[in-house]
């Protein structure tokens, strides 16, 4: 259990590092690449029916920005809800562009606990590394993986850079896996 521990702590920071040197006119092209992917049938195919929930996420240090895609996913006639962090879950809000949110932990922007709470069929999930099975490494708080148990009806995106791929993401029985991974290309 140690070992797996430490590797993953181990990509954890060394992934961090490289996505952090990532020059902020790449990152802010990746964010509107990404927003291309609404228009993809097998990205569409992972969507609830027009008018049902999709969550995502505003994203924090140097994460890939899925706002211009949330704007897409909007355009298309979609609800946009946000993850809002509690003790020991995330809970998920009714989120429109533009509306006021608060600060989180973790340096998160989130919505305002008064705020609808509402239940997503899709979550646009942020992640440091992933792999070509669908494992994806986040900052080893488990709030995603916990979301995710709690949701099993769920379809799971992960958006990354794709510098974030590696060979494989150490896993431990917790961890979930991602239905699809976007990225810039």
């Amino acid at each position: 259990m140690f070992e797996l521990s430490g590797a993953k702590e181990a990509l954890r920071k060394r992934m961090m590092v490289a996505r952090d040197a990532l020059p902020a006119d790449f990152r802010a092209a990746a964010a509107h690449a990404l927003a291309a992917k609404a228009e993809l049938a097998a990205f569409r195919r992972l969507l609830p029916e027009p008018g049902g929930i999709v969550a995502g996420y505003f994203p924090i240090r140097s994460e890939i920005d899925p706002q211009p895609l949330m704007l897409a996913i909007t355009a298309l006639g979609y609800q946009i809800a946000l993850p809002r962090i509690t003790a020991d879950e995330l809970v998920f809000h009714a989120y429109t562009p533009g509306d006021d949110l608060a600060r989180g932990p973790l340096g998160t922007r989130e919505p305002h606990p008064a705020t609808a709470v509402v239940e997503p069929l899709t979550i646009l999930t942020p992640l440091l590394a992933f792999d070509i099975r669908g494992a994806r490494l986040g900052y080893g708080k488990s709030y995603y993986d916990r979301a995710f148990r709690a949701r099993p009806y769920t379809k799971r995106i992960g958006l990354a850079y794709a510098m974030q791929q590696v060979v494989a993401v150490p896993t431990e029985a917790h961890d979930a896996e991602l239905d699809a991974i976007y990225t810039e290309i």
